[in-house]
């Protein structure tokens, strides 16, 4: 199982929680060596951002990438980029496509505010990358105007240009009319290999006259069913290329750097071949190409960071599958996996090199050797992720064939590894995506940290929402099982997955059911598996070992760009702890004894420590008073101090006669009495096994809020009368934490029942304020009695055992809702509710 921080490590914080005693310190020296001398930079600097369309994986994750890196992103409206498929609701500017000559204003504009551009040549250009798809006028004066003056704001600017090879069937199903078999057709057709032209015969002009030969010189026979779709698709790839060999000859000087994919790549020749080899020859060292068009934008960031801030790094990649040097692991890649990883790594400066000498590790699953032996590659990549995690080693990993291995690998990560350690994870798309994407999140990262002693609030929540959005979309929707959900919930409906949309309150409820559906189905790797296996865990927010931790994450505003089914976007909330955690060791359990004061008897212990900040934190620990020992699970052993809690043992021996030391309540009962939150009932007895009564409880709550004063606006039940707890129901009733049985009756002598019990704490809970979202234990609906509980009262009971505060009786299976509470009980709950306050 993977080690949840906040609970392991959280601070490294003690209480020791005793009855009137004195503070007892305990110092340790901590490791506080400086990590960098770098100091962070005084003023945020300002990215303007043209993407490629409005998909999550060219906006959202290349601003969390930028925002993690400490860069302020600012965009223009979603609708001057925005990309319609067919039926779908069109832009202000009455097409599916972008608006160029908004953009190009709106470009000049933020000229004025900053240095730093990342742009799209297909969205300015074109409208976006599908639109591009479909353009085959001959004539460019409009694109060759804007490219000029790109080309002019490049000469006071850092200009970074994200631009797309033609895919191989140039069309999109669902756009334009388009269909798949025209999409079929168009792709086996470019798919048919053309003559490889040698670097002295490489020229545009060249290269557009052999598109409707063969290798061997011949016409490629077109069917007269798809010869206009054909005759287009050559345009729109004849277009294309004379766009980026213009902007190429244009800036002569190569002050703008280029990131150009090849969409729908093929290691094949094709007639991608020749346009590709052109591109690169006249690229030069100003740019790259990659196999694919998704981590564009990202890439271009990362590019932009390395030259903010300076390029140092040093990686070394551990593969498992044994078919790195062998395979592309898809059949859109043109490398093999290895060869990917190294070309990425060259195009940003960064250097490979021994584990040993590395500043991260980048960890790929490839295709197994063996089909037998997927487990096998999956314990032991799993096994060495834990290990660099143990280390502080900031690690990426990669999942270069999930459809090998079935989800498998991030079913197991969820589940044994603590997930939130890591710089990145990828296994989207084609096997280039997946390491753009995750080395764009991790790099970007770690160049941000290494320019700085403390990374900022905003940032560390920029990093995280990249880490949640990948794990959520790449493992939980795609790998785990959540796309099949939503496919089979839109083919039951009658809609089609590649494009939904039927009307604006349609797709409203498309998109609250997809998040009911997400939230609450069973599927392999849940929303609720994400979440929970991030929450209250360590963070990498130094590299000198400093953590922070994650408070709460919350995922809501559902939907599906484009209205399909490939990809999902939602809204990602995340709070932090304000704690850090510093001096990186391997995690250390150790048992520490301790000793109450002669006399005393302990029956309760926590344990704390001043964090670098003064503040007092907090260190889950066990305490055995049989053993008179303390033990705790650390990574640091920073400063320590006891705060106890006592008693002469003498007196809490005898203070109770029916509350024996040995006794499961004992420790519960002492810290009840000695809070004031309960009292014995006389004659030195606490009647530990008794029911608790409805009176008492509410009287014990009223106590627990100060006493308050009631403003007299409700009525009180005849049968409570002038009794002592009439204030107590005055004040419950009022507050809404308890209220009448069905007979107008308050019914204060009944026993209050284990469901009702857990009730009024949630309502006490809220009146106080408190966070009464679920917590991380075992809900309600995990005990086989679930439905024994009363509807009206369920959900109070969900929270109780969410938050740890009820748990199930006899062999932990029931919750015997109905059941009277034992004072015993009470206390126990009453202790674990205080610790949550």
């Amino acid at each position: 199982m993977k080690k949840k921080t906040v609970s392991l490590l959280l601070c490294i914080a003690m209480i020791l929680t005793m009855i009137p005693g004195e503070a007892v310190t305990a110092w340790a020296d901590t490791d506080a060596s400086p990590q960098n001398e770098a100091q962070p930079l005084e003023k945020e600097p300002i990215l303007a951002y043209i993407p490629l369309d409005n998909r999550p994986v060219n906006v959202d994750r290349v601003i969390y990438e930028a925002e993690s890196a400490g860069f302020q992103v600012m965009m223009p409206e979603e609708d001057l980029y925005a990309t319609r498929l067919d039926g779908q609701p069109l832009n202000s500017n009455g097409t599916p496509y972008g608006d160029s000559k908004k953009l190009m204003e709106w470009l000049e504009e933020m000229d004025k505010k900053t240095d730093y551009f990342v742009i799209s040549l297909d969205q300015l250009l074109s409208g976006g990358l599908v639109n591009s798809r479909t353009l085959y006028s001959s004539k460019y004066f409009d694109e060759y105007q804007m490219i000029d003056k790109l080309v002019e704001l490049s000469q006071n600017n850092h200009i970074y240009i994200v631009d797309t090879v033609t895919r191989l069937a140039s069309c999109t199903v669902g756009y334009q009319g388009a269909t798949l078999e025209t999409y079929n057709y168009l792709r086996q057709y470019n798919l048919t290999p053309r003559s490889v032209l040698n670097q002295k015969n490489l020229t545009v002009k060249n290269i557009i006259s052999d598109y409707t030969r063969d290798e061997q010189g011949k016409k490629i026979p077109v069917s007269s069913q798809y010869s206009k779709e054909v005759s287009q698709s050559l345009k729109t790839r004849e277009r294309k290329l004379s766009m980026i060999d213009y902007i190429l000859s244009m800036d002569s000087a190569g002050k703008m750097k280029y990131f150009i994919g090849i969409d729908d790549s093929n290691p094949q020749n094709t007639i991608q071949t020749n346009e590709v080899n052109f591109i690169g020859k006249k690229l030069g060292d100003r740019g790259l190409i990659y196999s694919g068009a998704d981590e564009l934008g990202m890439m271009a960031v990362l590019n932009l960071m390395i030259d903010y801030y300076g390029n140092d790094v040093k990686a070394s990649a551990v593969y498992f599958g044994n078919t790195e040097s062998s395979g592309s692991g898809s059949v859109y890649d043109m490398e093999t996996v290895k060869e990917n990883v190294e070309k990425h790594l060259q195009s940003i400066g960064v250097k490979l090199v021994d584990k040993d000498k590395a500043d991260m590790e980048i960890v790929v699953l490839t295709s197994p050797s063996t089909a037998i032996l997927n487990s096998k590659y999956i314990s032991q990549m799993i096994d060495y992720i834990n290990q660099n995690i143990a280390k502080g080693t900031p690690t990426i990993v990669i999942n270069s064939a999930p459809s090998a291995y079935g989800g498998n690998l991030e079913y197991r990560m969820i589940r044994e590894c603590e997930m939130s350690m890591l710089l990145a994870y990828s296994s989207w798309g084609t096997v280039g995506n997946s390491i753009g994407l995750s080395l764009c999140n991790g790099i970007s990262r770690y160049l941000y940290l290494h320019s700085r002693d403390n990374s900022s609030d905003k940032a560390d929540i920029a990093f995280l929402k990249g880490l949640i959005f990948s794990y959520e979309k790449d493992i939980s929707y795609i790998r785990g099982g959540g796309k099949t959900l939503f496919n089979d919930y839109l083919t039951s409906k009658g809609w089609s997955a590649s494009n939904f949309y039927q009307s604006d309150e349609q797709v409203k409820t498309v998109n609250a059911d997809l998040e009911n559906m997400l939230k609450t189905s069973e599927y392999n790797v849940t929303v609720n598996d994400i979440v929970n296996n991030l929450t209250d865990c360590r963070y990498l927010k130094g590299l000198g070992g400093e953590c922070g931790i994650i408070g709460k994450i919350n995922l809501n505003h559902y939907s599906a760009p484009f209205f399909r089914t490939y990809e999902i976007r939602f809204d990602i909330g995340v709070k932090l702890s304000d704690i850090t955690l510093k001096g990186f060791k391997d995690s250390l359990t150790v048992n520490m004894p301790y000793a109450p004061t002669e006399g005393q008897l302990t029956y309760s212990l926590n344990l704390y420590y001043l964090d670098a900040s003064g503040k007092l934190q907090k260190l889950p620990c066990v305490y055995d008073k049989n053993t008179g020992t303390v033990q705790f699970a650390t990574n640091m052993l920073p400063n320590f101090f006891t705060d106890t809690r006592s008693m002469e043992a003498d007196k809490a021996e005898s203070l109770f006669a029916d509350v024996p030391v040995s006794a499961w309540y004992f420790d519960y009962v002492m810290y009840a009495y000695e809070k004031g939150m309960m009292n014995g009932t006389g004659g030195s007895l606490f009647q530990p096994k008794a029911p608790m009564t409805r009176a008492m409880m509410v009287y014990t709550l009223y106590k627990m809020a100060g006493a308050p004063e009631v403003k007299g606006n409700v009525s009180v039940p005849e049968d409570v009368g002038s009794s002592w707890y009439k204030p107590a129901v005055e004040w419950a009733l009022e507050n809404g934490i308890a209220s009448e049985n069905w007979e107008k009756k308050f019914a204060g002598n009944d026993s209050v029942t284990r469901e009702q019990l857990a009730d009024m704490l949630w309502k006490y809970a809220k009146y106080k304020g408190m966070d009464v979202t679920k917590g991380k234990y075992a809900d309600v609906y995990h005990y086989a009695d679930v439905f024994a509980v009363s509807p009206q009262l369920r959900d109070g009971v969900d929270w109780a055992c969410s938050a740890g505060i009820l748990t199930g009786t006899g062999t932990g299976t029931i919750l015997a809702p109905q059941s009277p509470a034992t004072r015993g009980e009470v206390a126990a709950m009453l202790k674990r509710f205080a610790e949550i306050e």
